[in-house]
């Protein structure tokens, strides 16, 4: 039997509290180092975990010749140099969203895990929810024809809670709070973070992009959490883009964090033979997502023929995990067993730097045409 891929773990927050859990369901990978900023915490996170290696400096860890992978969460202005280094050491990375902080920083990253010959994939786990594996098979098998239109959302609630209003994304009970999502600089926002994912799997469903216009906004000005503290956003909460994609298909993408009663995620892509919808109310876990199918058949006015599709039961478990099927996070499982394939060399990293890359320039773009008020085509 191979011997097991080694992975440590950047932050202890996500990363280590699902990312770990992730990791240690694969009979082929071991988690053997936590880095977080500070001795105590790490100390702290590996004892907790039962990791063996604690590290306060990642440029240690990825030093570390016991190590296969890393696996880097953080937001983006802090991970951009540790994936960086970790590449630069020649491991593989699986990195968090969004990818960089600029256009310029996302080439940089897919031209080094290039020329250092490493696997890089990034968390964008949309493309393996079983419901959205076999929305991708029905498309490539042709059910909808020729792709012409879209509709992509992807939204986290606003929620209020005894007089308190806040984005559920900066305070879930599941993690730590993530205060720096109100913070400029950081990489993040409604339309960077959650486009990012909403775009990786729409070029993975139907190809490159084009085109983008649109705007972006900020609509809630202040948030306060339930632990009493009040965040003064600075980021945008909303994004709607229009798209054209390379194949000519035309759609639209809104993407944010302050929806009150939000579905989630919802995808609908059509063509001139039938349209597949998707939705999820979860971030992209899979739980009670649903995959409807119509076709062109002439109905009676009014009538449609949208049901539900059975799921393949072949998507509803991960080879050799070590959890059960229908568990929440087998999006996430399907996720890095196809790294590991992909580290083993049996086949391509999915979703790779070189996506990430051409997607964070799709992100930006909506940035230059709500400020510019034009349509910006990415080969500018």
């Amino acid at each position: 039997m191979a011997k097991p891929l080694r992975v440590g773990i950047v932050s202890a927050n996500w990363s280590l509290k699902v990312h770990g859990g992730a990791w240690r369901r694969r009979p082929d990978v071991e988690v053997v180092a936590i880095c977080t900023a500070h001795e105590e915490t790490a100390c702290a996170a590996a004892q907790a975990h039962g990791i063996a290696k604690a590290y306060w400096d990642h440029r240690e860890l990825c030093a570390d010749p016991d190590i296969d992978i890393v696996d880097v969460g953080t937001r983006p202005s802090i991970r951009v140099p540790i994936v960086r280094d970790a590449l630069a050491a020649g491991k593989h990375v699986y990195s968090a969203l969004p990818f960089a902080c600029s256009t310029e920083q996302a080439d940089e990253l897919n031209a080094l895990r290039q020329e250092k010959g490493v696997v890089g994939v990034v968390d964008a786990q949309f493309r393996w929810v079983p419901a959205a594996q076999q929305m991708k098979a029905m498309i490539d098998d042709g059910f909808i024809g020729k792709p012409l239109g879209f509709n992509v959302q992807l939204f986290l609630p606003l929620v209020s809670q005894e007089g308190k209003t806040y984005a559920f994304s900066a305070f879930s009970p599941s993690v730590d709070p993530y205060y720096w999502l109100a913070d400029a600089g950081t990489g993040a926002g409604g339309w960077r973070n959650f486009a990012t994912h909403s775009l990786l799997y729409l070029t993975h469903l139907l190809g490159p992009i084009d085109t983008v216009s649109g705007m972006v906004a900020k609509g809630v000005d202040v948030w306060d959490l339930p632990n009493g503290k009040t965040l003064n956003p600075q980021n945008e909460d909303l994004g709607s883009a229009t798209i054209r994609l390379a194949n000519g298909a035309i759609g639209s993408v809104q993407a944010g964090w302050c929806v009150p009663d939000t579905e989630g995620m919802r995808i609908e892509i059509w063509g001139d033979k039938g349209r597949l919808l998707l939705t999820d109310p979860s971030f992209g876990n899979g739980i009670g997502q649903t995959l409807y199918a119509g076709d062109s058949r002439l109905m009676p006015y009014g009538q449609r023929i949208c049901a539900p599709v059975p799921l393949d039961t072949h998507y509803q478990a991960v080879p050799d995990s070590q959890a059960g099927a229908d568990q929440p996070y087998v999006a996430m499982d399907w996720m890095f067993y196809h790294m590991l394939q992909a580290v083993k060399g049996a086949e391509q990293a999915s979703p790779s730097f070189a996506e990430a890359a051409a997607v964070h320039r799709a992100v930006e773009a909506l940035f230059v045409s709500a400020r510019e008020g034009r349509h910006v085509r990415l080969s500018e």
